[in-house]
């Protein structure tokens, strides 16, 4: 049974409405404007941020595919070039020999060592030391990198309170 009266809604929405009207006016802090403004600025940047590789313009994702795409294969070359390499380095140290020759835990220990100290001195100290300035210039460039994608965006994203 629905005992609502219509009229007598309207009659307190009406007392309420007036009740509301004589109270005093709140006045916001003189601050509170730019804490706000601020505060949407922080967000739409986290939201930037977050975004991804998405964000990007075109051009850029397409090279980046690009550059992906045609890296695989030169990779996969350079792979079998250097396992040739190898192998042949391998077959004529008698490295191959004392590998297939591990017959025992014990020995496998022992044997480890010794094909590390050969391999050690099979390895040109040009390949050493070219490979040691290749991974230490793709480390700083990794870094230049994410310093210069990310250093704007971490300036502006203080702790805000609103």
């Amino acid at each position: 049974m629905n005992t609502r009266n219509p009229h007598r809604e309207q009659q307190l929405e009406h007392l309420t409405h007036e009740a509301l009207r004589q109270l005093p006016q709140c006045s916001a802090p003189a601050s509170l404007q730019a804490r706000v403004l601020s505060e949407i600025e922080h967000r739409a940047a986290l939201q930037a941020r977050g975004a991804g590789i998405s964000r990007w313009p075109v051009a850029v994702r397409a090279l980046l595919i690009a550059v992906c795409t045609l890296s695989v294969p030169l990779l996969w070359m350079l792979i079998a070039r250097v396992r040739g390499h190898m192998s042949q380095a391998l077959a004529g140290s008698g490295v191959a020999q004392l590998v297939h020759g591990v017959s025992s835990t014990s020995h496998t220990v022992l044997s480890l060592g010794e094909l590390a100290a050969r391999l050690a001195h099979l390895i040109p100290k040009e390949w050493l030391l070219g490979g040691l300035f290749i991974v230490g210039a793709v480390y700083a460039v990794l870094l230049a990198l994410g310093y210069l994608l990310f250093h704007p965006t971490l300036a502006n994203s203080k702790a805000h309170t609103v």
